[in-house]
């Protein structure tokens, strides 16, 4: 019975394991004619991505310009852990509610609108960080979590609209775009780290300049799409409900299509967010070890990223598929978390038997922040994949609505960590063991998306054979999307 039982578990992993193989590696295909995945040299292509770019990173830059010093702040004012935390919970609790708002406002009155408000809405912010009264700092939080909402939702919404519907330029083109917004992104993030450090300490401007600091960026954002962005909307492909709660529920159908795809790739999402913000709040205590310098590890951490924005941009110059190239990052980012949550899962248990060196200790650490590394790369390689086959597979109607709806699960579950790292449970037990269930619960949930990816590679790839052919009896030119 048993060598039986072995014989069919060997047979499915072997099944399971040609599969996986022939995801990542994808089939090979000779460049068309005129829509190559190279770098373009179209003129409205270019202007359009400019427009696009400089909006997006003074916005971004300005994001990151305070992320260091927040806790910072709240802690100087005299706020308390567990109050802190109730502010960040804030935050991702506004993204998740009001955020859902946002999609539907940018669907219905237009995505400039709604990116043009980002500006206004995050200078509020910054402003309520210059007071240190409670509720003001609560409000700038829900005004936070709106403007993050729209960062990265109804920026990327409205760039897809241009580029695919009104200037009908190739979606392939739109891998250049979002590797370079996931590249400079992280280039932007190095600089508004040392900015801020040497505003808030090389100055002594105190932890709120770079909150102010922020503000012209805003500004300037707001400036550049007001003067370059233009609002193309799409047409309909159905009459648009006039009743608002209509109008929040009805995308949610569109995930339970025939083919699902936009389910599988919700989960997707959901599942490789929620663990990277898992991980955000994670790895400062799990290097506490390396005593490393903060600013130095959160550099390396940027570079990678950045090293992974660039292979996927070469991997899709050599015709390698973003379906395809999303396997092989969550995959990437099973194999990091499987390592730091057996590296804690190793320090624990000699912690407890207390036959620990420091070595040890110290080696261990070393390996997680090297897993950390391979995470970080990983997310470089993510941004890119996921922005296009959201552009792909997400009509255009409700494109901002439905990416707000795919963030609703990551905020929650954002939230429900911080819950545990600020309660008194979390209290009750150590410290590394706490991260070690945290891990190896992110792990399990990656090894999902694994699964979930793979299924939406093959769904995603019949779909585009499927619509190229259909294109072909209708006499329409074929299209250059590879599957």
């Amino acid at each position: 019975m048993i060598p039986r039982i072995y014989n069919i578990l060997v047979k499915k992993w072997k099944t399971l394991k040609r599969h996986i193989e022939r995801a990542i590696v994808g089939a090979f295909v000779l460049d068309k004619k005129s829509h190559t995945i190279t770098e373009p040299h179209n003129v409205h292509y270019k202007n359009l991505q400019k427009c696009y770019l400089i909006a997006f990173y003074l916005s971004t830059f300005a994001d990151w310009l305070q992320g260091p010093y927040i806790y910072k702040l709240y802690s100087d004012y005299g706020y308390t852990d567990d109050t802190i935390a109730i502010l960040y919970i804030t935050g991702f609790a506004s993204s998740c509610i009001f955020g859902i708002l946002v999609g539907q406002m940018a669907d219905r009155f237009g995505r400039k609108l709604l990116c043009s408000t980002f500006g206004i809405f995050y200078t509020l912010c910054c402003l309520s960080k210059t007071s240190p009264r409670f509720i003001v700092l609560l409000t700038g939080r829900i005004l936070g979590g709106i403007s993050t909402s729209i960062l990265f939702t109804t920026f990327e919404a409205w760039y897809v609209n241009e580029h695919l519907n009104f200037y009908k330029l190739p979606p392939e083109w739109l891998n250049m775009t979002f590797t370079k917004a996931t590249f400079y992104n992280g280039l932007s993030a190095i600089i508004a780290g040392i900015v801020a450090q040497v505003l808030a300490e090389y100055f002594a401007f105190g932890p709120v300049s770079p909150f102010l600091f922020s503000i012209p960026f805003l500004l300037s954002s707001f400036l550049v799409i007001q003067s370059t962005w233009k609002e193309h909307p799409a047409l309909p492909t159905k009459p648009v409900s006039n009743n608002w709660f209509s109008g929040l529920c009805d995308p949610l159908k569109l995930l339970f299509n025939d083919d699902k795809l936009l389910l599988y790739l919700g989960i997707i999402q959901f599942i490789f967010e929620a663990v990277m913000y898992t991980y955000i709040f994670s790895w400062t205590p799990i290097l506490t070890n390396l005593k490393p310098p903060l600013g130095l590890i959160f550099s390396m951490f940027m570079v990678s990223l950045m090293g992974g924005s660039k292979l996927y941009a070469s991997l899709i110059a050599r015709h390698y598929y973003s379906q395809n190239l999303l396997i092989f990052t969550t995959i990437l980012a099973t194999f990091s978390f499987c390592i730091v949550t057996l590296s804690l899962t190793h320090i624990v248990v000699h912690v407890e038997t207390h036959d620990i060196e420091p070595s040890t200790m110290k080696s261990m650490s070393l390996l997680c922040l090297s897993a950390f590394l391979v995470y970080e790369f990983s997310v470089g390689m993510y941004y890119p994949a996921v922005g296009y086959l959201r552009s792909r597979v997400i009509p255009e109607e409700c494109r901002a609505s439905l990416s707000n709806w795919f963030r609703v699960p990551m905020n929650i579950i954002t939230c429900l960590t911080l819950l545990l790292n600020a309660g008194n449970r979390a209290k009750e037990i150590s410290s590394l063991k706490k991260f070690q269930i945290l891990f190896s619960l992110c792990t399990i949930m990656l090894v999902g998306a694994i699964c979930v990816s793979v299924v939406f590679a093959k769904k995603y790839s019949k779909k585009i054979i499927h619509d190229e052919i259909n294109d072909l009896r209708a006499g329409k030119s074929q299209s250059s999307e590879t599957v």
